[in-house]
Protein backbone atom coordinates (compact mmCIF):
# COMPACT_ATOMS: atom_id res chain seq x y z
CA UNK A 1 0.00 0.00 0.00
CA UNK A 2 2.54 2.65 -1.48
CA UNK A 3 1.71 6.10 0.27
CA UNK A 4 3.09 8.28 -2.48
CA UNK A 5 1.53 10.83 -4.83
CA UNK A 6 0.93 10.35 -8.26
CA UNK A 7 3.61 12.75 -9.14
CA UNK A 8 6.33 10.58 -7.60
CA UNK A 9 4.49 7.47 -8.96
CA UNK A 10 4.99 8.83 -12.74
CA UNK A 11 8.70 10.16 -11.45
CA UNK A 12 9.51 6.37 -10.73
CA UNK A 13 10.15 7.39 -7.40
CA UNK A 14 11.12 4.20 -4.95
CA UNK A 15 11.43 5.02 -1.78
CA UNK A 16 10.23 7.39 1.09
CA UNK A 17 7.87 7.55 3.59
CA UNK A 18 4.83 9.57 1.55
CA UNK A 19 6.34 12.60 0.83
CA UNK A 20 3.15 15.42 0.43
CA UNK A 21 2.36 16.67 -3.27
CA UNK A 22 3.09 20.32 -4.22
CA UNK A 23 -0.43 21.31 -4.05
CA UNK A 24 -2.94 20.29 -0.59
CA UNK A 25 -6.00 19.05 -1.41
CA UNK A 26 -9.26 20.68 -1.07
CA UNK A 27 -12.02 19.35 1.18
CA UNK A 28 -15.30 17.91 -1.32
CA UNK A 29 -18.06 16.06 0.29
CA UNK A 30 -18.03 12.28 -1.07
CA UNK A 31 -21.76 12.51 -2.77
CA UNK A 32 -20.11 14.94 -5.23
CA UNK A 33 -18.05 12.70 -6.70
CA UNK A 34 -19.26 11.37 -10.05
CA UNK A 35 -18.41 7.89 -10.98
CA UNK A 36 -18.10 7.23 -15.54
CA UNK A 37 -21.52 6.66 -16.56
CA UNK A 38 -21.63 2.71 -18.52
CA UNK A 39 -22.99 1.68 -21.40
CA UNK A 40 -25.56 -0.71 -20.29
CA UNK A 41 -24.84 -4.77 -20.88
CA UNK A 42 -26.70 -8.07 -20.45
CA UNK A 43 -24.12 -8.62 -17.13
CA UNK A 44 -26.37 -8.96 -14.26
CA UNK A 45 -25.20 -9.21 -10.69
CA UNK A 46 -27.83 -8.90 -7.82
CA UNK A 47 -27.22 -8.22 -3.93
CA UNK A 48 -28.40 -11.13 -2.36
CA UNK A 49 -26.81 -10.62 1.08
CA UNK A 50 -29.63 -9.74 3.40
CA UNK A 51 -31.92 -12.54 1.75
CA UNK A 52 -29.13 -15.14 2.15
CA UNK A 53 -28.71 -14.28 6.12
CA UNK A 54 -24.97 -12.92 5.82
CA UNK A 55 -25.71 -10.14 6.51
CA UNK A 56 -25.87 -10.61 10.08
CA UNK A 57 -21.80 -11.27 10.17
CA UNK A 58 -19.95 -8.24 10.83
CA UNK A 59 -16.54 -7.85 10.09
CA UNK A 60 -14.09 -6.21 12.26
CA UNK A 61 -10.72 -4.66 11.52
CA UNK A 62 -9.70 -1.81 13.88
CA UNK A 63 -10.47 1.86 14.28
CA UNK A 64 -12.31 3.96 11.77
CA UNK A 65 -9.63 6.06 11.36
CA UNK A 66 -7.33 2.95 10.37
CA UNK A 67 -4.32 4.74 12.47
CA UNK A 68 -2.19 1.77 12.05
CA UNK A 69 -1.70 -0.16 9.01
CA UNK A 70 -2.88 -3.44 10.63
CA UNK A 71 -6.12 -2.05 10.44
CA UNK A 72 -6.06 -1.79 6.79
CA UNK A 73 -6.14 -5.35 4.87
CA UNK A 74 -8.37 -8.11 6.29
CA UNK A 75 -11.42 -9.60 5.29
CA UNK A 76 -10.34 -12.68 3.03
CA UNK A 77 -13.64 -15.09 2.15
CA UNK A 78 -14.11 -18.83 1.05
CA UNK A 79 -16.56 -20.23 -0.40
CA UNK A 80 -16.20 -24.07 0.19
CA UNK A 81 -18.51 -27.38 0.51
CA UNK A 82 -17.37 -28.20 4.08
CA UNK A 83 -19.71 -30.75 4.73
CA UNK A 84 -19.86 -32.04 0.95
CA UNK A 85 -23.02 -32.19 0.46
CA UNK A 86 -23.27 -30.88 -3.05
CA UNK A 87 -23.98 -26.68 -1.70
CA UNK A 88 -21.28 -24.13 -1.17
CA UNK A 89 -20.55 -23.08 2.39
CA UNK A 90 -19.05 -19.36 3.44
CA UNK A 91 -16.17 -19.08 5.61
CA UNK A 92 -15.92 -15.25 6.85
CA UNK A 93 -12.56 -13.94 7.96
CA UNK A 94 -12.95 -11.30 11.12
CA UNK A 95 -10.02 -8.77 12.25
CA UNK A 96 -9.97 -7.40 15.67
CA UNK A 97 -9.17 -4.48 17.39
CA UNK A 98 -5.77 -3.41 19.29
CA UNK A 99 -6.59 -4.07 23.10
CA UNK A 100 -9.32 -6.80 22.26
CA UNK A 101 -9.08 -9.56 24.97
CA UNK A 102 -10.16 -13.59 24.20
CA UNK A 103 -13.53 -12.48 25.37
CA UNK A 104 -14.20 -8.90 23.12
CA UNK A 105 -12.01 -10.16 19.96
CA UNK A 106 -14.72 -10.63 17.42
CA UNK A 107 -14.70 -14.63 15.56
CA UNK A 108 -14.24 -15.80 12.15
CA UNK A 109 -17.69 -17.70 11.16
CA UNK A 110 -18.54 -20.44 9.40
CA UNK A 111 -21.92 -20.51 7.44
CA UNK A 112 -23.16 -23.85 6.04
CA UNK A 113 -25.73 -23.06 2.80
CA UNK A 114 -28.75 -25.28 2.90
CA UNK A 115 -29.76 -25.65 -0.45
CA UNK A 116 -32.04 -22.54 -1.12
CA UNK A 117 -29.56 -19.96 -1.45
CA UNK A 118 -29.57 -19.42 2.39
CA UNK A 119 -26.91 -19.49 5.20
CA UNK A 120 -26.88 -20.79 8.58
CA UNK A 121 -24.45 -19.42 11.46
CA UNK A 122 -22.48 -23.05 12.49
CA UNK A 123 -19.42 -21.68 14.20
CA UNK A 124 -20.08 -22.81 17.41
CA UNK A 125 -21.54 -26.53 16.63
CA UNK A 126 -18.11 -26.85 14.09
CA UNK A 127 -15.55 -25.99 16.41
CA UNK A 128 -14.76 -23.25 14.69
CA UNK A 129 -14.33 -19.46 15.68
CA UNK A 130 -10.73 -18.39 15.55
CA UNK A 131 -10.70 -15.04 17.52
CA UNK A 132 -7.03 -14.10 15.99
CA UNK A 133 -6.58 -11.40 13.70
CA UNK A 134 -7.33 -13.05 10.92
CA UNK A 135 -6.60 -11.85 7.46
CA UNK A 136 -7.47 -14.46 4.91
CA UNK A 137 -8.62 -18.26 4.71
CA UNK A 138 -6.79 -20.68 2.31
CA UNK A 139 -9.02 -23.72 1.63
CA UNK A 140 -6.80 -27.41 1.09
CA UNK A 141 -7.34 -30.78 1.45
CA UNK A 142 -3.78 -31.36 3.28
CA UNK A 143 -4.01 -34.72 5.03
CA UNK A 144 -5.61 -36.23 1.68
CA UNK A 145 -8.83 -37.42 3.61
CA UNK A 146 -11.07 -36.27 0.91
CA UNK A 147 -12.46 -33.10 3.32
CA UNK A 148 -11.15 -29.57 2.64
CA UNK A 149 -9.60 -28.36 5.90
CA UNK A 150 -9.09 -24.46 6.58
CA UNK A 151 -6.00 -22.58 6.87
CA UNK A 152 -6.05 -19.29 8.44
CA UNK A 153 -3.00 -16.66 7.80
CA UNK A 154 -3.26 -14.33 11.05
CA UNK A 155 -1.43 -11.34 12.62
CA UNK A 156 0.03 -13.61 15.33
CA UNK A 157 0.24 -17.50 15.18
CA UNK A 158 -1.57 -19.15 12.20
CA UNK A 159 -4.20 -21.48 12.60
CA UNK A 160 -4.91 -24.98 10.65
CA UNK A 161 -8.46 -26.65 11.10
CA UNK A 162 -8.66 -30.37 9.88
CA UNK A 163 -12.36 -31.27 8.70
CA UNK A 164 -13.33 -34.52 10.70
CA UNK A 165 -15.91 -35.29 8.13
CA UNK A 166 -18.76 -35.21 10.50
CA UNK A 167 -19.42 -31.30 10.87
CA UNK A 168 -17.09 -30.57 12.89
CA UNK A 169 -13.07 -29.47 13.06
CA UNK A 170 -10.00 -29.65 15.17
CA UNK A 171 -7.37 -26.97 15.58
CA UNK A 172 -4.32 -29.31 14.35
CA UNK A 173 -1.75 -26.34 13.90
CA UNK A 174 0.65 -27.15 17.41
CA UNK A 175 0.49 -30.99 15.77
CA UNK A 176 1.70 -30.20 12.79
CA UNK A 177 4.02 -27.24 13.09
CA UNK A 178 2.12 -25.13 10.90
CA UNK A 179 1.37 -21.85 13.50
CA UNK A 180 3.40 -19.16 11.67
CA UNK A 181 4.09 -16.60 14.04
CA UNK A 182 4.31 -13.43 12.31
CA UNK A 183 1.89 -11.48 10.45
CA UNK A 184 0.58 -13.87 7.48
CA UNK A 185 -1.30 -12.55 4.56
CA UNK A 186 -1.63 -15.10 1.37
CA UNK A 187 -0.73 -18.71 1.67
CA UNK A 188 -1.09 -21.77 -1.01
CA UNK A 189 -0.63 -25.22 -0.97
CA UNK A 190 1.54 -27.07 -3.86
CA UNK A 191 3.54 -29.94 -4.20
CA UNK A 192 6.95 -28.60 -5.27
CA UNK A 193 9.13 -31.53 -4.76
CA UNK A 194 7.03 -34.04 -6.60
CA UNK A 195 6.86 -36.44 -3.25
CA UNK A 196 3.08 -36.78 -3.42
CA UNK A 197 1.69 -34.67 -0.79
CA UNK A 198 0.92 -31.08 -0.52
CA UNK A 199 3.74 -28.54 1.13
CA UNK A 200 2.76 -24.81 1.79
CA UNK A 201 4.04 -21.22 1.45
CA UNK A 202 2.54 -18.72 3.25
CA UNK A 203 3.38 -14.92 2.50
CA UNK A 204 4.56 -12.36 5.41
CA UNK A 205 3.61 -8.84 5.07
CA UNK A 206 5.86 -6.98 8.03
CA UNK A 207 7.28 -6.90 11.19
CA UNK A 208 4.07 -4.96 13.45
CA UNK A 209 4.59 -4.38 16.94
CA UNK A 210 1.27 -3.09 18.43
CA UNK A 211 3.47 -1.87 21.60
CA UNK A 212 5.55 0.22 20.06
CA UNK A 213 3.29 1.66 17.28
CA UNK A 214 0.65 2.87 19.61
CA UNK A 215 3.27 4.72 21.49
CA UNK A 216 4.83 5.83 18.86
CA UNK A 217 1.61 6.66 16.12
CA UNK A 218 3.56 7.14 13.33
CA UNK A 219 2.15 9.13 10.46
CA UNK A 220 2.69 10.35 7.27
CA UNK A 221 1.81 12.60 4.51
CA UNK A 222 -0.85 11.29 1.74
CA UNK A 223 -1.34 13.97 -1.33
CA UNK A 224 -1.06 16.72 2.17
CA UNK A 225 -2.92 15.10 4.08
CA UNK A 226 -2.11 13.19 7.55
CA UNK A 227 -2.59 9.51 7.56
CA UNK A 228 -0.84 6.09 9.00
CA UNK A 229 2.79 5.05 8.04
CA UNK A 230 3.84 2.29 5.85
CA UNK A 231 4.42 -0.31 4.29
CA UNK A 232 7.97 2.20 3.52
CA UNK A 233 9.84 2.86 6.64
CA UNK A 234 8.60 -0.16 8.44
CA UNK A 235 10.37 -3.41 8.10
CA UNK A 236 9.53 -6.05 5.96
CA UNK A 237 9.19 -9.67 6.84
CA UNK A 238 10.56 -12.94 5.85
CA UNK A 239 8.07 -16.05 3.78
CA UNK A 240 7.72 -19.27 4.93
CA UNK A 241 8.26 -22.41 2.87
CA UNK A 242 6.48 -25.38 5.09
CA UNK A 243 7.48 -28.76 3.81
CA UNK A 244 5.28 -31.59 4.49
CA UNK A 245 7.06 -35.04 6.50
CA UNK A 246 4.15 -37.03 6.54
CA UNK A 247 1.55 -35.17 8.04
CA UNK A 248 4.19 -32.70 10.14
CA UNK A 249 5.43 -29.85 8.52
CA UNK A 250 8.89 -28.23 8.63
CA UNK A 251 9.99 -24.76 8.24
CA UNK A 252 12.89 -25.59 4.99
CA UNK A 253 12.65 -21.45 3.57
CA UNK A 254 16.32 -20.96 4.37
CA UNK A 255 17.58 -24.06 3.21
CA UNK A 256 15.20 -23.70 -0.39
CA UNK A 257 16.48 -19.74 -0.75
CA UNK A 258 13.05 -18.37 0.10
CA UNK A 259 15.18 -16.32 2.90
CA UNK A 260 17.03 -14.72 0.07
CA UNK A 261 15.22 -11.14 0.80
CA UNK A 262 12.84 -9.65 2.78
CA UNK A 263 9.33 -8.32 0.78
CA UNK A 264 5.54 -6.85 1.68
CA UNK A 265 4.50 -9.77 0.99
CA UNK A 266 0.51 -10.02 0.46
CA UNK A 267 -0.98 -12.72 -2.46
CA UNK A 268 1.20 -15.73 -3.42
CA UNK A 269 -0.47 -18.58 -5.92
CA UNK A 270 1.38 -21.75 -7.33
CA UNK A 271 1.57 -22.70 -10.93
CA UNK A 272 4.34 -23.91 -13.46
CA UNK A 273 5.13 -20.53 -14.73
CA UNK A 274 7.84 -21.87 -16.82
CA UNK A 275 6.46 -24.90 -18.29
CA UNK A 276 8.99 -27.09 -17.39
CA UNK A 277 6.68 -29.37 -15.08
CA UNK A 278 8.05 -27.90 -11.84
CA UNK A 279 5.52 -25.79 -9.85
CA UNK A 280 6.59 -22.51 -9.19
CA UNK A 281 5.36 -19.48 -6.60
CA UNK A 282 4.53 -16.30 -7.74
CA UNK A 283 4.28 -13.46 -4.62
CA UNK A 284 2.60 -10.07 -5.15
CA UNK A 285 4.46 -7.57 -2.97
CA UNK A 286 3.37 -3.94 -1.75
CA UNK A 287 5.58 -1.45 -2.88
CA UNK A 288 8.98 -3.27 -3.86
CA UNK A 289 9.20 -5.56 -7.19
CA UNK A 290 7.05 -8.86 -7.25
CA UNK A 291 8.74 -12.31 -6.69
CA UNK A 292 8.56 -15.37 -8.95
CA UNK A 293 10.01 -18.17 -7.10
CA UNK A 294 11.68 -20.19 -9.98
CA UNK A 295 11.48 -24.36 -8.68
CA UNK A 296 14.83 -25.90 -9.10
CA UNK A 297 13.24 -28.91 -9.74
CA UNK A 298 12.55 -29.43 -5.81
CA UNK A 299 16.11 -28.42 -4.65
CA UNK A 300 15.18 -25.16 -3.96
CA UNK A 301 14.17 -21.68 -5.39
CA UNK A 302 15.44 -18.47 -6.89
CA UNK A 303 13.82 -15.24 -8.15
CA UNK A 304 13.52 -14.71 -11.81
CA UNK A 305 11.00 -12.39 -11.56
CA UNK A 306 13.04 -10.02 -13.43
CA UNK A 307 14.48 -12.50 -15.98
CA UNK A 308 10.32 -13.35 -16.38
CA UNK A 309 9.16 -10.28 -17.08
CA UNK A 310 6.96 -10.17 -13.98
CA UNK A 311 8.40 -8.20 -10.68
CA UNK A 312 7.98 -4.63 -12.58
CA UNK A 313 5.56 -2.84 -14.69
CA UNK A 314 6.47 -1.56 -18.48
CA UNK A 315 8.14 1.26 -16.82
CA UNK A 316 10.82 -0.85 -15.11
CA UNK A 317 9.41 0.37 -11.58
CA UNK A 318 7.81 -1.68 -8.77
CA UNK A 319 4.50 -1.27 -8.07
CA UNK A 320 2.12 -2.02 -4.86
CA UNK A 321 1.09 -5.66 -5.38
CA UNK A 322 -2.34 -7.07 -3.56
CA UNK A 323 -4.29 -9.50 -5.48
CA UNK A 324 -2.91 -12.12 -8.42
CA UNK A 325 -5.37 -13.73 -10.75
CA UNK A 326 -4.12 -16.59 -12.86
CA UNK A 327 -5.91 -17.27 -16.60
CA UNK A 328 -5.45 -17.52 -20.48
CA UNK A 329 -7.50 -14.53 -21.22
CA UNK A 330 -6.84 -14.87 -24.99
CA UNK A 331 -7.11 -18.40 -25.83
CA UNK A 332 -3.45 -19.01 -27.01
CA UNK A 333 -2.86 -22.00 -23.70
CA UNK A 334 -0.71 -19.84 -22.06
CA UNK A 335 -1.19 -18.30 -18.79
CA UNK A 336 -1.48 -14.78 -18.27
CA UNK A 337 -0.90 -13.10 -14.67
CA UNK A 338 -3.03 -10.16 -13.70
CA UNK A 339 -2.11 -7.95 -10.49
CA UNK A 340 -4.16 -5.24 -8.40
CA UNK A 341 -2.53 -2.48 -7.50
CA UNK A 342 -2.40 0.74 -5.38
CA UNK A 343 -4.70 4.25 -6.10
CA UNK A 344 -3.16 6.62 -9.02
CA UNK A 345 -0.93 3.69 -10.66
CA UNK A 346 -2.85 1.03 -13.05
CA UNK A 347 -3.25 -2.60 -12.35
CA UNK A 348 -1.07 -4.69 -14.42
CA UNK A 349 -1.93 -7.81 -17.21
CA UNK A 350 0.78 -9.37 -18.14
CA UNK A 351 0.89 -11.70 -20.90
CA UNK A 352 2.56 -14.96 -21.11
CA UNK A 353 4.89 -16.00 -24.26
CA UNK A 354 6.12 -18.65 -26.06
CA UNK A 355 9.51 -18.19 -24.36
CA UNK A 356 8.28 -18.53 -20.71
CA UNK A 357 8.75 -14.47 -20.69
CA UNK A 358 6.09 -12.50 -19.60
CA UNK A 359 4.85 -8.76 -20.98
CA UNK A 360 3.05 -6.19 -19.24
CA UNK A 361 0.40 -5.56 -22.11
CA UNK A 362 -2.12 -3.36 -19.76
CA UNK A 363 -2.12 -0.49 -21.58
CA UNK A 364 -2.45 -2.36 -24.82
CA UNK A 365 -5.31 -4.09 -24.03
CA UNK A 366 -6.70 -0.66 -22.66
CA UNK A 367 -7.37 -1.88 -19.03
CA UNK A 368 -4.50 1.02 -17.92
CA UNK A 369 -6.93 4.01 -17.33
CA UNK A 370 -9.79 2.73 -16.16
CA UNK A 371 -7.98 1.32 -12.98
CA UNK A 372 -6.35 4.27 -11.47
CA UNK A 373 -8.22 5.88 -9.43
CA UNK A 374 -9.58 2.60 -7.20
CA UNK A 375 -7.02 0.73 -5.10
CA UNK A 376 -7.56 -3.07 -5.67
CA UNK A 377 -7.65 -6.27 -4.04
CA UNK A 378 -9.50 -9.45 -5.08
CA UNK A 379 -9.49 -10.04 -8.50
CA UNK A 380 -10.23 -12.97 -10.95
CA UNK A 381 -10.73 -13.87 -14.48
CA UNK A 382 -13.98 -15.90 -14.91
CA UNK A 383 -16.83 -16.56 -17.67
CA UNK A 384 -19.63 -14.91 -16.17
CA UNK A 385 -22.01 -15.40 -19.11
CA UNK A 386 -21.16 -18.84 -20.43
CA UNK A 387 -19.84 -17.65 -24.03
CA UNK A 388 -16.39 -18.99 -24.09
CA UNK A 389 -14.76 -16.10 -22.99
CA UNK A 390 -13.56 -14.66 -19.61
CA UNK A 391 -14.82 -11.40 -17.81
CA UNK A 392 -12.44 -10.17 -15.10
CA UNK A 393 -13.38 -8.60 -12.05
CA UNK A 394 -11.91 -6.71 -9.23
CA UNK A 395 -12.67 -5.63 -5.95
CA UNK A 396 -11.64 -2.25 -4.41
CA UNK A 397 -11.50 0.07 -1.27
CA UNK A 398 -9.10 2.58 -0.27
CA UNK A 399 -6.49 2.23 3.02
CA UNK A 400 -6.99 5.98 3.98
CA UNK A 401 -10.31 6.79 5.25
CA UNK A 402 -9.26 10.21 4.92
CA UNK A 403 -10.02 10.13 1.27
CA UNK A 404 -13.46 10.96 1.85
CA UNK A 405 -12.80 14.40 2.68
CA UNK A 406 -10.49 15.80 0.14
CA UNK A 407 -10.85 16.21 -3.46
CA UNK A 408 -9.81 12.89 -4.51
CA UNK A 409 -10.19 10.66 -7.69
CA UNK A 410 -11.95 8.07 -5.38
CA UNK A 411 -13.17 7.63 -2.17
CA UNK A 412 -12.55 5.32 0.68
CA UNK A 413 -15.89 3.08 -0.07
CA UNK A 414 -15.29 2.13 -4.01
CA UNK A 415 -16.92 0.36 -6.69
CA UNK A 416 -15.91 -3.09 -7.38
CA UNK A 417 -15.01 -3.65 -11.64
CA UNK A 418 -16.09 -5.71 -14.16
CA UNK A 419 -14.43 -5.74 -17.65
CA UNK A 420 -15.40 -7.49 -20.67
CA UNK A 421 -12.57 -9.03 -22.93
CA UNK A 422 -13.56 -8.60 -26.87
CA UNK A 423 -11.32 -10.64 -28.34
CA UNK A 424 -8.92 -7.16 -29.03
CA UNK A 425 -8.99 -5.71 -25.31
CA UNK A 426 -11.08 -4.69 -22.73
CA UNK A 427 -13.59 -2.65 -21.43
CA UNK A 428 -15.29 -1.83 -18.15
CA UNK A 429 -18.62 -2.98 -18.54
CA UNK A 430 -22.11 -2.51 -16.22
CA UNK A 431 -22.37 -5.23 -13.86
CA UNK A 432 -25.69 -4.66 -12.58
CA UNK A 433 -27.14 -3.31 -9.50
CA UNK A 434 -24.48 -5.42 -7.80
CA UNK A 435 -21.70 -4.13 -8.83
CA UNK A 436 -22.91 -0.02 -8.17
CA UNK A 437 -22.27 -0.76 -4.63
CA UNK A 438 -19.88 1.40 -2.47
CA UNK A 439 -17.69 -0.86 0.42
CA UNK A 440 -14.01 -0.97 1.22
CA UNK A 441 -13.85 -4.60 -0.02
CA UNK A 442 -11.24 -6.74 -0.07
CA UNK A 443 -11.16 -10.79 -0.94
CA UNK A 444 -13.59 -11.90 -3.37
CA UNK A 445 -14.21 -15.67 -3.78
CA UNK A 446 -16.15 -17.02 -7.03
CA UNK A 447 -18.44 -20.51 -6.96
CA UNK A 448 -22.44 -21.72 -7.80
CA UNK A 449 -23.95 -20.77 -4.98
CA UNK A 450 -27.29 -22.22 -5.94
CA UNK A 451 -26.47 -24.50 -8.30
CA UNK A 452 -28.11 -23.16 -11.52
CA UNK A 453 -24.68 -23.68 -13.46
CA UNK A 454 -23.16 -20.32 -13.39
CA UNK A 455 -20.30 -18.30 -11.34
CA UNK A 456 -21.63 -16.07 -8.58
CA UNK A 457 -19.18 -13.53 -6.49
CA UNK A 458 -18.84 -13.08 -2.59
CA UNK A 459 -16.55 -10.15 -1.75
CA UNK A 460 -15.66 -9.56 1.86
CA UNK A 461 -15.89 -6.05 3.19
CA UNK A 462 -13.87 -4.41 5.71
CA UNK A 463 -15.90 -3.17 8.78
CA UNK A 464 -19.44 -4.22 7.40
CA UNK A 465 -21.08 -7.47 6.16
CA UNK A 466 -19.88 -9.43 3.00
CA UNK A 467 -21.62 -8.80 -0.09
CA UNK A 468 -23.09 -11.87 -1.94
CA UNK A 469 -23.77 -11.04 -5.35
CA UNK A 470 -25.87 -13.84 -7.02
CA UNK A 471 -25.38 -13.89 -11.33
CA UNK A 472 -28.54 -13.43 -13.12
CA UNK A 473 -26.90 -13.05 -16.52
CA UNK A 474 -28.48 -14.65 -19.28
CA UNK A 475 -25.61 -16.71 -21.12
CA UNK A 476 -24.78 -19.97 -23.15
CA UNK A 477 -24.25 -23.49 -22.47
CA UNK A 478 -21.62 -24.53 -19.50
CA UNK A 479 -19.68 -27.20 -18.12
CA UNK A 480 -17.84 -27.39 -14.20
CA UNK A 481 -15.21 -29.96 -14.11
CA UNK A 482 -14.07 -31.09 -10.67
CA UNK A 483 -10.51 -33.05 -10.61
CA UNK A 484 -9.87 -35.13 -7.73
CA UNK A 485 -5.66 -36.03 -7.57
CA UNK A 486 -4.37 -39.58 -6.34
CA UNK A 487 -2.45 -39.79 -3.14
CA UNK A 488 -1.73 -36.89 -1.57
CA UNK A 489 -2.43 -33.87 -3.97
CA UNK A 490 -6.51 -34.71 -4.20
CA UNK A 491 -6.56 -30.69 -4.96
CA UNK A 492 -4.83 -31.48 -8.00
CA UNK A 493 -2.33 -28.28 -7.70
CA UNK A 494 -0.13 -28.47 -10.58
CA UNK A 495 -2.75 -29.75 -12.63
CA UNK A 496 -3.76 -27.99 -16.55
CA UNK A 497 -7.20 -29.08 -18.25
CA UNK A 498 -7.66 -28.24 -21.74
CA UNK A 499 -11.38 -28.20 -23.20
CA UNK A 500 -11.51 -27.71 -26.78
CA UNK A 501 -15.27 -26.72 -27.89
CA UNK A 502 -15.11 -26.11 -31.89
CA UNK A 503 -12.08 -24.51 -32.67
CA UNK A 504 -11.36 -22.85 -29.54
CA UNK A 505 -9.64 -23.99 -26.82
CA UNK A 506 -9.94 -23.09 -23.03
CA UNK A 507 -6.67 -23.58 -20.32
CA UNK A 508 -7.70 -23.91 -16.61
CA UNK A 509 -6.01 -24.74 -14.03
CA UNK A 510 -7.65 -25.97 -10.07
CA UNK A 511 -6.67 -24.01 -7.75
CA UNK A 512 -8.65 -22.97 -4.97
CA UNK A 513 -6.36 -19.56 -4.41
CA UNK A 514 -8.23 -16.44 -5.24
CA UNK A 515 -6.97 -12.79 -6.06
CA UNK A 516 -6.57 -11.42 -2.48
CA UNK A 517 -6.37 -14.11 0.64
CA UNK A 518 -9.41 -15.87 -0.40
CA UNK A 519 -10.63 -19.13 -1.75
CA UNK A 520 -13.15 -20.01 -4.57
CA UNK A 521 -15.12 -23.15 -5.18
CA UNK A 522 -12.47 -25.58 -6.79
CA UNK A 523 -14.89 -26.74 -9.43
CA UNK A 524 -13.63 -25.65 -13.15
CA UNK A 525 -16.20 -23.07 -15.23
CA UNK A 526 -16.17 -23.22 -19.12
CA UNK A 527 -18.64 -21.45 -21.06
CA UNK A 528 -19.59 -23.30 -24.31
CA UNK A 529 -21.71 -20.92 -26.14
CA UNK A 530 -23.80 -22.43 -28.31
CA UNK A 531 -22.17 -25.59 -28.62
CA UNK A 532 -24.02 -28.65 -27.11
CA UNK A 533 -21.31 -30.35 -25.87
CA UNK A 534 -17.29 -30.16 -25.61
CA UNK A 535 -15.28 -32.10 -28.44
CA UNK A 536 -12.24 -32.97 -26.01
CA UNK A 537 -11.36 -32.47 -22.34
CA UNK A 538 -7.62 -33.21 -21.81
CA UNK A 539 -6.18 -33.50 -18.34
CA UNK A 540 -2.10 -32.84 -17.61
CA UNK A 541 -1.94 -34.27 -13.93
CA UNK A 542 0.96 -32.86 -11.79
CA UNK A 543 3.06 -35.88 -12.14
CA UNK A 544 2.65 -35.25 -16.02
CA UNK A 545 0.55 -38.05 -16.70
CA UNK A 546 -2.59 -37.73 -19.42
CA UNK A 547 -6.13 -38.55 -19.78
CA UNK A 548 -8.57 -37.58 -22.11
CA UNK A 549 -12.40 -37.63 -22.10
CA UNK A 550 -14.26 -36.87 -25.38
CA UNK A 551 -18.29 -35.70 -26.23
CA UNK A 552 -19.02 -34.23 -22.98
CA UNK A 553 -22.17 -32.65 -23.26
CA UNK A 554 -22.89 -29.57 -21.81
CA UNK A 555 -24.95 -28.55 -18.25
CA UNK A 556 -23.10 -30.94 -16.74
CA UNK A 557 -20.52 -30.79 -13.73
CA UNK A 558 -17.85 -33.71 -14.22
CA UNK A 559 -15.91 -35.13 -11.44
CA UNK A 560 -12.14 -36.54 -13.03
CA UNK A 561 -10.72 -39.21 -10.61
CA UNK A 562 -6.94 -39.19 -11.82
CA UNK A 563 -6.07 -42.47 -13.11
CA UNK A 564 -9.09 -44.22 -13.47
CA UNK A 565 -10.18 -43.10 -16.96
CA UNK A 566 -13.68 -42.77 -18.09
CA UNK A 567 -15.07 -45.28 -15.16
CA UNK A 568 -13.50 -42.52 -12.80
CA UNK A 569 -15.71 -39.81 -14.12
CA UNK A 570 -19.32 -39.26 -13.57
CA UNK A 571 -21.29 -36.68 -14.93
CA UNK A 572 -24.34 -34.21 -12.44
CA UNK A 573 -27.01 -31.90 -13.92
CA UNK A 574 -27.31 -28.37 -12.74
CA UNK A 575 -30.23 -27.53 -10.94
CA UNK A 576 -32.29 -25.04 -12.86
CA UNK A 577 -33.15 -22.24 -10.70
Amino acid sequence: MRPWPAVLLLAGACSGEGDADDVRAEPVAPAERRTPELAPSHYRFVDVTRESGLSAFHQVCGDAEKPFILETVGAGVALVDVDRDGDLDAYLSNGSFLGATAETAPRDALWLNDGSGRFHDVTEAAGLGDRNWTCGVRVADFDADGWPDLYLTNWGPNVLYRNRGDGTFEDVTRRTGTGDPGWSTGACFLDFDQDGDLDLYVSNYLEFDAETMQRERPMVSYKGVEVMKGPIGLTESLDTLYVNEGGVFRDASAELGIHAARHFSFQCVAFDADRDGWVDVYVANDSVENVLWHNLEGKGFEDRAFLGGLAFSVSGKPQAGMGVALADFDGDLLVDVYVTNFADDYFTLYRGTERNFYVDATHRLRLAEATKPFLGWGCGFDDFDADGDLELHVANGHVYPQVDRFEFTSGYRQENLLFEFDGVAFRRVDGGPGFALLQSSRGSAVGDIDGDGDLDLLFGNLDDAPTLLRNDTPGGNRLEILLVGAGGNRDAVGARVVVTVGERKHLRLPSTASGFLSSSAPELFVGLGDATKADLVEVRWPGGARETFADVPAGVSMRIEEGRGPQGSSLVEFRRR
